[in-house]
C-alpha cells in the first residue's frame, strides 16, 4: 500500500472498514466461502450460493460503501431473490472492505475479478452484474475493461464521479479535492462517466435510481444514460420515494417485477 494511498484511504473509507460479521437470520450452512486475487495483488473473500432452481445464470453483487460489505446483499434479501428467481450469486468484499486485504484504490480491478472468478465456477451460464452505489461505479467501470464477462448489469445509485458522491462529506470532499491536485490519476481513472464510453460487448444495463435519493439523485442517472449511449442497450428507472441504495427495501414488489426479468431475459439473451 503506497503512502498516498494509506493517507487518503482513511478520510474516505476508514469508519467503514471493519471486522466483518455474518447478518444475523442467514443461514451460514447455504453459503461457501471463496477467495480469489486481484490484479491489484489483494486477497479477496466473497461468498457463493447456488440458484433454488434450474440456474439460468451467475450473478456478481458488488456491495455499496458500507461496514457490511457484501453482508448487504444477505441482509436485505437481494441474495435470495436472485436464488429464487433461478440465479446462482456471488457476493464478494472489495478490498479493505469486510473480509478483504486493503490494498489500493483500483477497485475496478477487484470487480473485474469476481466476475472472472463467477465465469470459471459456472463456465456453462453467461454473468451478470448487480451494484449499488461503490459497488456499483466500480463494478461499472470494470465493464469497460478487456475480458469483462458482464452480459447484463442493473446499477443502483450509480455516481458520475468522486467529486460527484464525496460532495456530501464535507472532510473527505475535501481531502479528495487535494488529491486531484498531488494524486491526480486516481480520481481520472476512478470516474464512470468517463469509463460508461468505454464499455465493451455492449450489454444490456438497467440504471436504478429513487427520487428520494440526495447522494445519487435521478439527474446522475441522466448523465450516465446519455455517457453510455452507443455502447450499451440501458434503459433509466426512476422509483419514487426510495433512499440511497435501497430500491428493494423501499420498494420489494416494484423491483422484484423489473429487475428478475430484465436480468433473465437479458442473460438468456447473451
Amino acid at each position: 500500500m503506497t503512502f498516498a494511498h494509506r493517507l487518503l484511504r482513511k478520510p474516505l473509507f476508514g469508519r467503514f472498514e471493519v471486522p466483518w460479521r455474518m447478518p444475523e437470520g442467514v443461514g451460514e450452512s447455504e453459503w461457501q466461502r471463496v477467495s480469489f486475487a486481484s490484479p491489484t495483488g489483494a486477497t479477496l473473500i466473497g461468498l457463493v450460493a447456488e440458484a433454488e432452481a434450474n440456474p439460468v445464470g451467475t450473478l456478481v453483487l458488488a456491495h455499496p460503501m458500507g461496514k457490511a460489505a457484501k453482508g448487504f446483499w444477505l441482509r436485505y434479501g437481494h441474495a435470495e431473490l436472485f436464488r429464487r428467481a433461478g440465479f446462482h450469486v456471488f457476493a464478494f468484499d472489495f478490498n479493505g472492505f469486510g473480509e478483504s486485504e486493503a490494498v489500493s484504490f483500483d477497485y475496478p480491478s477487484d470487480a473485474l475479478a469476481a466476475g472472472q472468478f463467477a465465469q470459471a465456477r459456472y463456465p456453462a451460464l453467461p454473468v451478470g452484474l448487480v451494484g449499488a452505489s461503490f459497488g456499483a461505479g466500480w463494478g461499472m467501470c470494470s465493464m469497460a475493461r478487456a475480458g469483462s464477462p458482464y452480459r447484463a448489469a442493473v446499477l443502483e445509485g450509480l455516481f458520475p464521479s468522486l467529486p460527484d458522491f464525496w460532495r456530501h462529506y464535507p472532510v473527505a470532499y475535501a481531502c479528495l479535492r487535494a488529491s486531484q491536485f498531488v494524486w491526480p490519476k486516481m480520481e481520472r481513472e476512478l470516474r464512470p462517466e468517463r469509463e460508461a464510453t468505454r464499455i465493451v460487448g455492449r450489454p444490456d444495463v438497467l440504471l436504478v435510481y429513487g427520487d428520494a435519493d440526495p447522494f445519487t439523485p435521478p439527474a446522475h442517472g441522466e448523465r450516465m444514460l446519455r455517457a453510455m449511449e452507443g455502447c450499451t442497450n440501458a434503459e433509466l428507472w426512476v422509483l419514487p420515494n426510495v433512499e440511497h441504495t435501497f430500491a428493494y427495501r423501499d420498494q420489494r414488489e416494484a423491483y422484484a417485477g423489473r429487475v428478475v426479468p430484465f436480468l433473465r431475459s437479458s442473460l438468456q439473451r447473451a
